[in-house]
């Protein structure tokens, strides 16, 4: 599981900058619906920059196909998926790689009976609502979330930012962090300054709570 991901990138510039300033994983959406999809034709170089840094390539997908996915990943040499759509445990679980699952956390979602079987390696929570996948911006109630009964490995999304990424683990406590919109300047457009505090204020906070 990673304890800090850059989401949504699209360029090779993002994704090397993402990397070398400390980013563990970089997200390469191939949802078509997103408007920071990248076309899997595009995507070997932002893939080859985020290895090369050091961060480990994420494939996020939204209700694809198993085939699709596995299609995409071989051609890409990635071996991580995210799956942020509603894609059923069956199909998930036919998939040859480490998965994530993100899931959209509505008020009275009872985490670990909808997902404690879900045959991932870890989830996202984030806060899309209902035909959104994520990079929404939207926040969740970060105090609530410890009283979920996760015991599966987690990260936290949904409208983090520099500024508020430290208040968000002291209050949920996840295992690690998850960022697309809270570090652009516009969609899909990485702001190096807002990378770089992210990455360096969401560290801090991880190892407060680990050393707490």
């Amino acid at each position: 599981m990673f304890r800090i991901k850059i989401c949504g990138v699209t360029c090779v510039e993002d994704a090397g900058f993402a990397a070398a300033s400390g980013a563990d994983a970089v997200g390469v959406n191939f949802y078509k619906g997103s408007r920071r999809y990248v076309p899997p034709g595009a995507a070997a170089s932002i893939v080859r920059a985020a290895r090369d840094g050091g961060a480990t390539p994420v494939a996020v997908f939204v209700n694809e196909r198993p085939e699709v996915i596995a299609a995409i990943c071989r051609d890409l040499g990635i071996d991580v998926v995210q799956l942020s759509g509603n894609e059923p445990a069956d199909e998930a679980a036919r998939l040859p790689f480490r998965r994530i699952k993100a899931v959209r956390l509505a008020e009275g979602v009872d985490v670990m009976a909808a997902f404690g079987d879900y045959p991932c390696d870890a989830l996202v929570l984030d806060a899309g609502g209902p035909g959104e996948f994520g990079g929404t911006g939207r926040r969740l109630d970060w105090a609530k979330i410890p009283g979920c009964g996760i015991r599966k490995a987690w990260m936290l999304a949904g409208g983090l930012t520099p500024e508020n990424v430290r208040a968000a683990i002291r209050a949920a406590r996840p295992g690690g962090v998850d960022v697309a919109s809270g570090v652009e300047d516009r969609a899909g457009h990485k702001d190096a300054e807002k990378v770089k505090l992210f990455i360096r204020y969401a560290a801090e906070g991880l190892d407060s709570e680990r050393l707490s």
